[in-house]
């Protein structure tokens, strides 16, 4: 990127220059070359080694000696006996290392001058370049003898910054602001010579159709990738031109040549010089180029001309051959018009017969007749394939026989034109592009190809005609209707399925409904008959009890039947509590505290173990059929400990843990200090229902329950549910459904 300094495309190069430089500011090392100072210096190389150590990861420090062959405002070019090498040498303010010298030294640097230069290597665009720290002028020394030109190496960029002597014939002379750029021709190979207004003020037209030897400074153009564009000639002498053979003279003083014939084969050893032909426009692009045909021969002419033409107008050119393309055309052109008449009218031929014959002039190895209508104006039916967009202008894809056609248009044309839609029946006018046939590496077209493809350019949107637009049922279009319909029908399936659920799902409530009356009916036909037949009889038991004994002499007796009277009452309890189970199975008294107390009062009497019972306050709040269910899980725990266990005491405990976010749990424990058992083993014995029973009861209200023993080791009992805690209150809700 640096040289593009040097040798600038565009008006934006001192920004470049500007931006390269900061870039390599950035990253440059720390250290600072000597020489100014005392410090010695870095080794001396020669230039060839800096130029091959191209890829090379990291910068290096040289020296390097040679003769200043060239000097530009952001840079010089030295060559010693190896090579030549770029010498960086932007504004101060840009420079990514200090330059250590006086600054007339810079302005003394001139072609002829030995200068020594210390500095970092760097890749500076398309090949290395020094950025220096030291420049120290040694004296007048010859510039290097020019080498003769190598068009291998010379067109390849290895000879860069090199002093050569190139012959050639000026085709064309450009403004390039400071400069004049000579468009130059070396056989087929064309290339710019760079010629500074200060040696040369008057534009040099002398020089255009002139075979000239000039001597300079070979300069490769790149891009910003560091990729070889075209070659360049730097001049700093008006004395380094050398006319060999002027100007045959004015442009239309030019032989005279007819348009099938300008590529063709001349015994004349001048042949490359300037020509004079004639044709008919049929297409102009203003200042950029225009196509004129004769018969079945067309050709592309680039001219720079500020004259507007228009298709219709018979002009003469005056021009160079240019024989790079497939066909050939005219380059560096000056044209004039001779008169104007009506357009010429495109040929009727199709596709098909341009490939076939090409092709077989082609395979035959002849010239194609009547002609290969390559640059001529065509007209043939075609069937739109697609539209396609390429940045400010597109292509409308064609179909015509067998042969593809790719027809290009401009910005303004395709704008109207990218509202074609595929399938539409079209009549195609343009012109056929030079790289008009499929072409295999050595001339001759591939037999492996089905089928040839054209080029058309479009000249505006009227070359395309429609006539037949495409059936509106498109492929994407039936896509789109079966998948409205396929989405319908996915629909109507969804709405049934979902009304079937929702119907079952409501037959299923209605069933569970009517099962939940016919539950309740006949609980309470159980619990009438219950009530007038054991709660009755346990009533007057209690009656009888209570006159026995009051009547009873012995005291002995009366504590006796106090207690089987304190017992019968536990019973009437429990039938009570078993009468409201069965009128309401969600009926309780009380918080969940007081009904657990409540039944472990009712239980002692039948045992002398203590009963222990302790409770965090205020007791948590769950539904009633929760609290119904914990409390019988506590009955059934506490019961088997006073009927197996054989336990000196027996522990019940309730607390709320919370754990954050609103969320916690109910922990209830019957815990005993007795024998303990084998809870598998017992599980699996029949007729005992007891841990199956509260495991149950556990499951309906979303608890988790866990019985803790080993036979000798007492047991626990733990049932956790989970709650909504809310806050502030220190009491829940369960977090699960308990219905």
């Amino acid at each position: 990127m640096g040289r593009r300094r040097r040798f600038p495309r565009t008006g934006i190069a001192g920004c470049v220059s500007f931006a390269v430089a900061a870039m390599f500011t950035a990253t440059w090392p720390a250290t600072a070359a000597a020489g100014k100072d005392g410090q010695p210096l870095p080794p001396h190389v020669r230039i060839r080694d800096v130029l091959a150590d191209v890829n090379a990861p990291e910068r290096r420090q040289v020296t390097v000696r040679g003769v200043v062959t060239w000097r530009g405002g952001s840079g010089l070019i030295i060559q010693d006996e190896s090579g030549g090498i770029w010498i960086d040498t932007p504004p101060a303010a840009s420079r990514p290392v200090v330059l250590q010298c006086d600054p007339d030294v810079l302005a003394r640097l001139a072609p002829g001058q030995e200068a020594e230069v210390a500095g970092w290597t760097n890749r500076g665009g398309y090949s290395p370049n020094i950025f220096p720290e030291t420049i120290q002028i040694l004296g007048e020394k010859p510039e290097p003898v020019p080498r003769p030109i190598d068009k291998e190496r010379f067109f390849s960029g290895v000879d860069d910054c090199v002093r050569v002597t190139v012959q050639g014939l000026v085709q064309g002379v450009r403004d390039g602001g400071d400069d004049w750029l000579l468009i130059t021709a070396n056989h087929s190979n064309r290339f710019t010579v760079v010629v500074p207004k200060k040696i040369m003020p008057q534009a040099p037209e002398h020089l255009v159709d002139a075979d000239v030897r000039i001597v300079g400074v070979a300069a490769m153009q790149f891009n910003t990738r560091g990729e070889r564009q075209s070659s360049r000639l730097l001049v700093k002498r008006s004395e380094d031109i050398t006319v060999e053979r002027p100007s045959t003279g004015a442009p239309f003083e030019s032989p005279e040549v007819p348009l099938h014939a300008i590529a063709q084969y001349s015994p004349d050893p001048t042949d490359g010089h300037r020509i004079r032909t004639q044709g008919m426009v049929t297409f102009a692009e203003h200042e950029k180029f225009l196509y004129i045909q004769q018969g079945t021969m067309g050709v592309r002419v680039e001219t720079a001309s500020s004259e507007r033409f228009v298709p219709g107008d018979r002009v003469e050119v005056a021009g160079f051959v240019d024989g790079q393309r497939d066909v050939a055309g005219i380059v560096e052109a000056v044209v004039r018009r001779i008169e104007s008449d009506r357009p010429l009218q495109p040929i009727r031929i199709t596709p098909d017969e341009i490939v076939a014959i090409n092709r077989h002039a082609s395979y035959h190895g002849a010239v194609a007749a009547p002609g290969d209508y390559k640059g001529c104006l065509v007209t043939f039916p075609a069937r739109v394939v697609d539209v396609q967009a390429a940045g400010t202008a597109g292509a409308v894809l064609l179909q015509s026989g067998s042969t593809s056609v790719v027809a290009v248009a401009q910005r303004d044309t395709f704008q109207t034109l990218r509202r074609l839609e595929p399938g539409s029946e079209v009549v195609a006018t343009g012109i056929v592009r030079e790289d008009a046939t499929d072409m295999d590496a050595v001339g001759r077209v591939s037999a492996a190809k089905p089928f040839g493809q054209l080029q058309l350019l479009l000249r505006s949107a009227a070359d395309m005609r429609l006539i037949r637009a495409p059936s509106w049922w498109k492929p994407h279009r039936l896509v789109a209707a079966l998948a409205t319909v396929a989405a319908v029908a996915s629909i109507t399936t969804g709405w049934v399925v979902l009304l079937r659920r929702q119907v079952a799902r409501q037959l299923a409530l209605l069933e569970t409904k009517l099962q939940a009356e016919a539950a309740a009916e006949e609980r309470q036909r159980i619990a009438c008959e219950f009530h007038d037949t054991l709660e009755q009889g346990l009533a007057g038991l209690s009656l009888r009890l209570d006159v026995a004994a009051h009547g009873a002499g012995d005291e002995r007796m009366r504590n006796v039947l106090r207690q089987q009277r304190q017992l019968l009452a536990g019973l009437q309890s429990e039938a009570r509590g078993f009468l409201w189970d069965l009128r309401d199975p969600v009926h309780v008294e009380g918080s969940l505290r007081e009904s657990i107390a409540t039944q472990l009062r009712h239980l002692e009497p039948l045992t002398s173990v203590p009963l222990v019972f302790e409770a965090d306050r205020p007791s948590p709040d769950v539904a009633p059929a929760t609290q119904y269910q914990l409390v019988r899980i506590v009955r059934e725990a506490v019961t088997n400990a006073i009927r197996h266990a054989h336990a000196h005491r027996i522990e019940v405990g309730l607390r709320q843990d919370f754990q954050g976010h609103g969320h916690g749990s109910v922990c209830l424990t019957v815990a005993d200090d007795g024998a303990g058992f084998d809870a598998e083993a017992r599980s699996a014995v029949e007729g005992h229902y007891g841990l199956r029973g509260m495991r149950e009861r556990a499951r309906r209200i979303g608890a988790d329950i866990a019985v803790q023993t080993a036979p000798g080791h007492g047991t626990q009992v733990v049932v956790r549910l989970p709650v909504s805690i809310r806050a502030g209150l220190g009491n829940g809700e369960p977090a699960g459904s308990s219905a």
